[in-house]
C-alpha cells in the first residue's frame, strides 16, 4: 500500500485514527496497530507478508534464546564457586556470541538472496548466451529496512540494552506501518517506551494538526515535486543517447531534485502520521542539500542509515580507537556497505567509493587546519564587511562544489549499470548546448497549470513551452537551499486559519493528482 494511494487516505488512515483514539486497552490498541501495519504491508503482496512474519518469527527466537542465555555450569567442572561461576559466565557468552553470528547471518542471507538474486541470475545467464534471465524476483518492499532493525535489535540484545520485550511490542516494533518500507531505521530504546504509553496519553489536538500538516508537505513534495521530476528523468534515461548535453544536465539535476523530495516526503509523510497517534520517529533529513561539504551532507541525508552504520558497522571494525590509518580504513569500508546495501551493481560500489574517498579526503583537510582558520571564526574575529563577503562567498562555493558532486553520483545511483552511466557522462561532456527536448520539459505540463497559460495567452509568447519546466526548477531550488524544511515549519506550527488553509489545499490538490502517481524510489533498496 501507498501513503500516496486513495485507499490510504481515504480508508485506511482515517479507520486507524478512529480505532486507535476510541478504543482504550494498552493491549487492544498494540493490536490494532499491528492489524493495520499487516494489512499495510500486506497489501503489496501476501506472499511477501508471509516473508516478513518469518523474519519476525527468526529474530524474536534468537532474541529470546539470547536473553535467557543458553545453558547451566555442569555439576562435574571442577573447582570453586567463582571460577565455575567464571566458567558459566564465558559459556554462556560464548553461546550468546554464536547465536548472536547466527542470528544476523541468516538476516544477511535473506537480504542478500533478494537483493541481489536477479543479478547472479542476469549474469550467469550472460554466461549461457541467453537473451533473458532465467528467473527475475521482485524485491520485497522495505527488507533493507526492516532487516537492518532486526539486526541493531539483536546485536543491542546482546549487549544488554533492549531488556525484556514481548512478541507483541516485538512484532509492532518492527512492522509499524510509518517505517515499515522506507524507513526511517529505528532502534527499540527509541520506540518501545512509546509503544508501552499507548493507551495512557490523551489527544493532543495541537500536535494531531501538526502531524496532519506535515503529513500534507510531505505528500505534496513526492505528489507535486518528486513525481513530476520522475516523468522527465524516466523520458531522459529512456533515450540517453538522443539527450543534448542540455538535457543531459537537466535530467541529471531532476533526479537530485526528485530523489530528495521522493525520500524526504515518505519520511515526512511517516512522521506526521506518527505525530497523529500521539507518537515520535527520528528525524530522517535535515535540508541536505544546504551543506557545505560531505561529512556535513551525511549528517543531514537519510541520518538513521548513517546512525546504524556507525554504530554496528564503524565502532564494531574499530572506529578510531586503533589509529588514524585504521580509522580511514573503517570509514572507506563503511561507504562501500552502503553503496552494496543500495544495490546490486559495480555503480553502487562506485557511488559509495567516490562518497568514502571525498569523505576521507575532507575528513584529512579538516583534521589539519587549525580551528581558528575556519570560515565563521575569521569572520567573528574580524568583523569586517571584505570578511563577510570573503566568508559568504566561500560558503557558497563550497555549496555548490558540494551540490555538483552529488548530482554526479546521483547519475551513477540512477543509471541502470556503469555503461549507462558511461554513456550519459558522454552526454553531458559531448552532448553539446540545445534548446531541452519536448519529451523531457512536457512532463511540467500539468493541466492546473497550463490551463491557465493558456487562458492568459502566455502561449503565444517565445519559449512558452520552457515557462513550467524552468518555473518547477525554481520553486524545487529554492526549497532545498532557502525555505525551511517541512521538520522545521512543523516545530513553529500553530493551528490556526492560515495553516489549515494551506493544509486542505495541499491535500485535495494531491489527492485530485494521485492517478499519476509512482512508487517511492527507496522501496527497490
Amino acid at each position: 500500500m501507498l501513503f500516496q494511494s486513495y485507499i490510504f487516505i481515504l480508508l485506511f488512515l482515517p479507520l486507524c485514527l478512529l480505532g486507535f483514539w476510541g478504543l482504550k486497552r494498552q493491549k487492544l490498541l498494540q493490536l490494532w496497530l499491528i492489524a493495520f501495519s499487516l494489512w499495510f504491508y500486506g497489501a503489496a503482496s501476501p506472499y511477501y507478508l508471509l516473508l516478513l512474519l518469518g523474519s519476525i518469527a527468526w529474530n524474536y527466537a534468537f532474541f529470546r534464546a539470547i536473553e535467557r542465555g543458553i545453558g547451566r555450569v555442569p555439576e562435574r567442572v571442577s573447582g570453586s564457586a567463582m571460577e565455575r561461576a567464571e566458567y558459566g559466565m564465558e559459556r554462556d557468552s560464548s553461546r550468546k556470541r554464536l547465536l548472536l553470528g547466527i542470528g544476523i547471518a541468516g538476516n544477511l542471507a535473506l537480504l542478500c538472496f533478494f537483493k541481489y538474486f536477479n543479478a547472479i541470475s542476469a549474469g550467469w545467464s550472460q554466461m549461457k548466451g541467453l537473451e533473458d534471465p532465467i528467473l527475475q524476483l521482485a524485491l520485497p518492499l522495505g527488507i533493507s529496512f526492516f532487516t537492518f532493525q532486526q539486526i541493531g535489535f539483536l546485536a543491542d540484545a546482546y549487549k544488554g540494552e533492549v531488556g525484556a520485550c514481548s512478541l507483541r511490542e516485538y512484532v509492532l516494533f518492527v512492522s509499524f506501518f510509518p517505517y515499515v518500507s522506507s524507513g526511517p531505521i529505528v532502534n527499540v530504546q527509541e520506540m518501545l517506551p512509546q509503544y508501552r504509553q499507548i493507551g495512557r496519553q490523551r489527544l493532543d489536538w495541537a500536535k494531531f494538526a501538526g502531524g496532519l500538516y506535515l503529513f500534507a508537505l510531505g505528500l505534496s513534495k513526492k505528489v507535486l515535486l518528486a513525481d513530476t521530476f520522475g516523468k522527465a528523468v524516466d523520458a531522459g534515461y529512456g533515450n540517453v543517447a538522443g539527450l543534448s548535453g542540455t538535457d543531459a544536465w537537466l535530467v541529471m539535476l531532476f533526479y537530485t531534485l526528485q530523489l530528495y523530495f521522493d525520500f524526504s516526503g515518505y519520511c515526512d509523510m511517516g512522521r506526521g502520521i506518527a505525530h497523529m497517534l500521539g507518537m515520535e520517529l527520528p528525524v530522517n533529513f535535515d535540508s541536505p542539500y544546504k551543506a557545505s561539504n560531505i561529512i556535513e551532507f551525511w549528517k543531514r541525508w537519510h541520518i538513521t542509515l548513517n546512525r546504524f552504520l556507525r554504530k554496528y558497522v564503524y565502532i564494531p571494525l574499530g572506529g578510531n580507537r586503533k589509529g588514524t590509518a585504521r580509522m580511514y580504513l573503517n570509514l572507506f569500508i563503511v561507504f562501500l556497505v552502503s553503496g552494496i546495501w543500495h544495490g546490486a551493481g559495480w555503480n553502487f560500489v562506485l557511488w559509495g567509493a567516490l562518497h568514502g574517498a571525498l569523505y576521507l579526503v575532507t575528513r584529512a583537510w579538516q583534521r589539519k587546519q587549525p580551528r581558528q582558520q575556519c570560515a565563521a571564526d575569521v569572520h567573528v574575529q574580524s568583523g569586517t564587511k571584505k570578511s563577510d563577503v570573503l566568508s559568504a562567498v566561500q560558503h557558497v562555493l563550497c555549496v555548490a562544489l558540494t551540490f555538483l558532486f552529488l548530482n554526479f553520483t546521483w547519475m551513477l545511483f540512477r543509471s541502470a549499470n556503469l555503461s549507462q552511466a558511461g554513456e550519459f557522462i558522454g552526454r553531458l561532456i559531448g552532448g553539446g548546448f540545445a534548446a531541452p527536448a519536448v519529451q523531457i520539459t512536457e512532463a511540467f505540463n500539468l493541466e492546473e497549470f497550463w490551463y491557465v497559460i493558456k487562458i492568459l495567452h502566455l502561449d503565444r509568447l517565445p519559449g512558452s513551452e520552457l515557462y513550467l519546466c524552468f518555473g518547477f526548477l525554481a520553486v524545487a531550488l529554492w526549497l532545498v537551499f532557502f525555505a525551511r524544511n517541512a521538520g522545521e515549519r512543523e516545530k513553529s506550527f500553530e493551528p490556526n486559519g492560515k495553516t489549515m488553509f494551506v493544509t486542505a489545499f495541499l491535500m485535495i490538490w494531491c489527492v485530485v493528482s494521485l492517478s499519476g502517481v509512482s512508487s517511492f524510489l527507496y522501496y527497490r533498496f
